[in-house]
């Protein structure tokens, strides 16, 4: 049995005939007649009915159709390994995101790097609060994109950019003619729309109002879908709002004393003990140089 016998068995039995099978193989139709013919003397079986116009699978054939197709995908797998390997196995970056840093402008400067590694395998996580460092404290990412949380010696840090948060709720949350800045007295009894901390020892939220009550989502889209839907309020990038900011469905709030808005600092985050690639060296003298 050998491997061009099953690609020409296999070949009849999907186009329907031996004629379609040698166009698709390149062969000649006398060919893989003989091939499958071969076939089936090794193992005195006979695999395709040709009594009728098109070749049919007899019982037995179909048995050995299943196996033989599982077979030569198996060994088209093992063919593109090969050449995969003669290549050289294409080098990959883990990077832990912030929820809240993808900003357009630091994106492209992501885009940029990706575009001069063209065979770079990017793995993105995205995390929140204390799960952006446990990314890199258990090397499941060498480097990490997100605000100051956190941050102490153990790490290295350097500003890439800023982005702008802004307190927003839909308009008919509050009632008519509310003046700001808003009491937190009146917002305590509205929902706080917050994003869960993602790390596995998760610390509680800084710009909360205390007693106010809070609702938990898993993502910025639920959050902004919440908001925009009367359900509660929340800080929020603006640059994930832009567009309900100018359509009125989302309205910037004042709250007092509060952090109602603020422009946080966003860092390209590594640990200082770890050895790493070339490549994140590379990402991080290249953020370096533009900041």
């Amino acid at each position: 049995m050998t491997y061009e016998q099953l690609k020409a068995f296999a070949a009849v039995v999907e186009s329907g005939s031996f004629r379609a099978a040698a166009e698709q193989l390149h062969k000649t139709q006398s060919t893989i007649s003989a091939a499958i013919a071969n076939l089936e003397s090794q193992f005195s079986l006979q695999l395709l009915d040709r009594s009728s116009y098109r070749p049919t699978l007899t019982p037995e054939g179909k048995s050995f159709y299943q196996q033989a197709k599982r077979l030569l995908q198996e060994s088209e797998s093992l063919e593109r390994l090969g050449h995969q390997l003669t290549e050289g196995t294409p080098p990959s970056l883990s990077i832990a995101l912030s929820t809240m840093s993808a900003l357009p402008e630091g994106l492209s400067q992501l885009k940029q790097f990706c575009d001069q590694h063209p065979r770079l395998q990017l793995n993105l996580s995205t995390q929140h609060l204390s799960g952006l460092l446990e990314q890199l404290d258990t090397h499941q990412a060498e480097l990490a994109i997100g605000p100051n949380t956190g941050l102490n010696q153990k790490y290295e840090s350097i500003e890439i950019f800023k982005i702008r948060i802004l307190s927003v709720t839909a308009p008919g949350l509050l009632p008519p003619k509310t003046e700001q800045p808003i009491s937190q007295d009146l917002l305590r009894h509205q929902p706080h729309i917050l994003v869960a901390d993602s790390g596995s020892k998760p610390f509680d939220h800084v710009n909360v109002i205390p007693g106010g009550l809070r609702w938990y989502v898993n993502d910025y889209v639920v959050k902004q879908a919440l908001i925009k839907a009367g359900m509660g309020w929340a800080r929020i990038p603006e640059h994930m709002i832009e567009n309900d900011l100018k359509d009125g469905s989302l309205k910037p709030i004042q709250v007092e004393n509060f952090s109602s808005q603020s422009d946080v600092p966003i860092y390209l985050i590594r640990l200082r003990s770890a050895t790493h690639s070339q490549l994140a060296q590379a990402l991080w003298h290249t953020l370096e140089g533009k900041c």
